[in-house]
Formats: structure tokens, sequence, C-alpha cells
């Protein structure tokens, strides 16, 4: 900035001329220092996880009719959230498929998409235990005899895992 402080790296530029002159594309000082640490105690970049895929497209959301939070695809088999009770999309016997947890906090902040989850975690280290709240969907009948859906939020207690902890992660 203009009083000599760093505010940020350069790691890209756009220049329709080659030259060193275009948009500039820089990582925040924040996040240079938590990776500068990172790598001089680690050698390499380790974050926390939940042990979860996730969807993470709007348009694949706003097709489901999720308009708050981050749908659970999938669940890490033996991983902490797979104990704790997390669950993901599954297909039933039938063939019908069945809508997995939607992630709408972690420790009381607000998910309303991917990157608020990516976030929320971030501010935690692996081995941490974080609450986890869901909308879980599911099915009551009505009055008249018809099924309809319903969403119930549970908390759920969850350890974060490593990034780089080979027991959870596939090769």
């Amino acid at each position: 900035d203009s009083k000599g402080r760093v505010i940020g790296m350069a790691t890209a530029i756009y220049s329709p001329s080659g030259a060193s002159a275009g948009i500039g594309f820089a990582v925040p000082v924040d996040t240079v220092k938590y990776i500068v640490t990172q790598l001089i105690e680690n050698g390499q970049i380790v974050r926390p996880l939940l042990g979860v895929n996730i969807l993470d497209s709007k348009q694949s959301r706003q097709t489901l009719g999720i308009t708050k939070g981050v749908l659970i695809l999938e669940v890490k088999p033996g991983t902490p959230a797979a104990a704790a009770g997390l669950k993901g999309i599954r297909r039933t016997e039938s063939g019908i498929i069945e809508i997995g947890d939607i992630i709408i906090a972690v420790d009381g902040t607000s998910i309303e998409k991917e990157g608020d989850l990516f976030k929320a975690i971030e501010d935690y280290k692996p081995g941490d235990t974080v609450k986890v709240t869901v909308n879980r969907p599911q099915i009551e009948v009505t009055e008249s005899g018809e099924p309809e859906i319903k969403l119930k939020e549970i908390t759920f207690s969850v350890k974060l895992i490593a990034s780089d902890d080979s027991t959870f992660i596939q090769k």
C-alpha cells in the first residue's frame, strides 16, 4: 500500500500485449502468512477437512431446490464425519436417489455456499472438533396421505482430519 506495507503477493497478470501491464491478480497477505508458516513448519500445506465430498455447483443446488447450504454428496468411510452420522446422497434398493445432509452452519457460522464452508473450516486445525449443523431431508405424510419432504435441523460434533492423512485420502 502507500505506507509500504505488504497487502498481498502478485501471482499472475493478464496482459493482452504480453508486457508487464494489465490486470494483476494477488493472494492476500493473510493467506501468504498462513502458507509460509505451514511450509516452514511442515514442508507442505496441511488443511483441515470434514471428510466429505460436496456438491459445488450453484446451478445444481438450484435445480435440487437447495437455497441455503452445501449438499453432502459422499461421506468418506471411516472418517470422523461418518462416525458422527453425517449422510451423503445414496441410491435406495428401488433405485430412488435420496438427498444427503445439507450443511448450513459450522460452529454457528452460517454456510450459504461452498466458499463459506471452506472459510469456516480454515479457522481450525486438523484434530479440532467443530459443530456441524445440517438440514436433513425427511419424508413425512400429510393429513391427506401425500408424502412431503421436510428439513430437520440436526447438529453433529465432527473432528476435523488433515488433508495429508493417508488413512482417509484415496490415492
